[in-house]
């Protein structure tokens, strides 16, 4: 299979642009209606149609012609009103790219069957319905953005509502692009539910007569640079004219777009195996940097298991906080030409691997056993929280182990159990118990080892230095 290389089309990137100055356009023809709307007010005339009622034969609107009357509705207590309100906005399913027009080949098939089902239209009542209708639609739904352009454009929610999203849903789906007439394929290794290998949606490109690159192109790595780039502080015009001329000790930063964030899913879809190159640096960046250590869970579905995957789910790791779950499973839909196809999990709970990334620094700062790569610079980051229950009672926990709920599914289900997990490694206990126990009793004396760390004996002691490096050669 050929290796796309990376890209962002120009022609998509041409559509995209196009489109940005219409909204811009709506905005400034809704603030020059809204100016016209105060003027008549002020002076008394009335912006509304007359109603058919107040229409008389001969054209003239008498007083009692211009009232319309109706029967008096009951009374509901406000705190029935905003339950119901809360339940008419609140949609059983995620929301799909919220404030934009949904692309079809985007969704699921169960995701085109259903509708959200909520009362949008409550928001069109009145402006005490608005106010608090607006509230519950932003904090009771969860959302799921198919393109970085549907996420820019979450900008345009008030801040106050976006600082209480604490979850969030990205779908990559890679696009590619060719300028000659060839079939491209992802193998049906892809995942064990695929028949057959699934022929992927290719983009004809005409050949131009420049230096740019040609052949078989991808938007993948991009485009995951692109979703997480979004999620830096968008530009706020109050804020930029409150810091023209302020001293930098008086500058604050800004907010990112979801500032109260602390779970994220990726599901990548059609990033197959052998078909990406590296991803570019920014994504170090950008994951490691700009958004470094901000998360609790990082939820990876579908990256591929060679050389490129691994090191863009090791760059994804730099958005954890220290004692973050890191979380990677196998594909869990397929694009295909009019959508999404899900590809489920047959076993009552799905098999995937989890790692808890930097759990050492914690409790005795930089350590040598460390190996994951992060960044400090003097800032203090504290770590993820501890999860909420008392975990199960093991002889193995000690200060090498952590307890972490993780998730029995990854499909709609909310059930977690407790997983016990080996700060050193990273890895689930009962991957690497027989390997960090080997050292508990070492010498002729079959004396037990003390931890190096906290001076106690406990099943997988943390060995010192020399005898560490002593285990490595052998």
């Amino acid at each position: 299979m050929s290796i796309a290389w990376e890209c962002r089309d120009q022609a998509d990137q041409a559509e995209i642009y196009y489109n940005q100055p219409l909204r811009a356009k709506v905005r400034r023809l809704e603030d020059e209606n809204m100016t016209l709307k105060r003027l008549l007010r002020e002076n008394g005339i009335s912006w509304q149609g007359r109603s058919k009622s107040s229409q008389m034969s001969n054209g003239r609107v008498t007083r009692s012609s211009s009232r319309i009357k109706y029967r008096p509705l009951p009374h509901i207590p406000v705190e029935i009103q905003l339950r119901i309100m809360s339940f008419a906005l609140t949609s059983p399913y995620p929301i799909v790219d919220p404030l934009c027009k949904v692309k079809p080949e985007h969704l699921l098939v169960r995701e085109k069957a259903k509708s959200y089902q909520i009362a949008i239209h409550f928001l069109a009542t009145c402006k005490a319905y608005y106010a608090e209708g607006t509230k519950f639609l932003w904090t009771n739904n969860s959302f799921v953005f198919t393109t970085p352009e549907a996420l820019r454009n979450f900008a345009e929610v008030p801040l106050h509502y976006r600082q209480k999203i604490k979850d969030v849903n990205f779908r990559i789906i890679a696009k590619f692009y060719d300028d000659e007439e060839r079939i491209h394929k992802i193998s049906r290794r892809h995942h064990p539910d695929l028949k057959k290998a699934i022929l992927l949606t290719v983009h004809k490109r005409p050949k131009e007569n420049t230096l740019a690159r040609r052949g078989f192109r991808a938007y993948g790595w991009y485009q995951l640079t692109d979703f997480l780039t979004a999620l830096l502080p968008p530009f706020d015009p109050s804020r930029a004219l409150s810091n023209n001329g302020a001293s930098i000790k008086d500058l604050t930063p800004l907010p990112r777009l979801l500032p109260a964030l602390e779970k994220l899913r990726i599901d990548f879809v059609n990033f197959g195996e052998d078909m990406f190159n590296s991803p570019p640096a920014q994504l170090h960046e950008i994951a490691s940097h700009q958004l470094g250590c901000t998360l609790n869970e990082v939820t990876l579905t579908g990256l591929p298991s060679d050389d490129s995957g691994l090191r863009t789910s090791g760059e994804l790791s730099g958005l954890l906080k220290d004692e973050g779950l890191l979380i990677d499973h196998a594909p869990t839909m397929v694009a295909l030409k009019n959508g999404i196809r899900s590809l489920g999990c047959d076993a009552i709970k799905c098999n995937y691997s989890s790692k808890v990334v930097r759990a050492m620094r914690t409790i005795v700062g930089h350590h040598h056993h460390d190996d994951i790569h992060a960044h400090v610079f003097g800032i203090e980051c504290p770590p993820a929280p501890k999860d909420e229950g008392e975990p199960p009672y093991s002889i193995y926990h000690s200060c090498r182990t952590i307890w972490k709920k993780v998730p029995v599914r990854l499909d709609d289900s909310d059930e977690r159990k407790w997983e016990l997990f080996d700060r050193m490694s990273g890895l689930p206990w009962d991957d690497v118990e027989d390997e960090v126990t080997m050292l508990d009793f070492f010498g002729e004396d079959d004396e037990a080892l003390v931890c190096d760390n906290c001076g106690e004996i406990h099943p997988g002691a943390i060995p010192p230095v020399e005898l560490l490096d002593l285990y490595d050669d052998f």
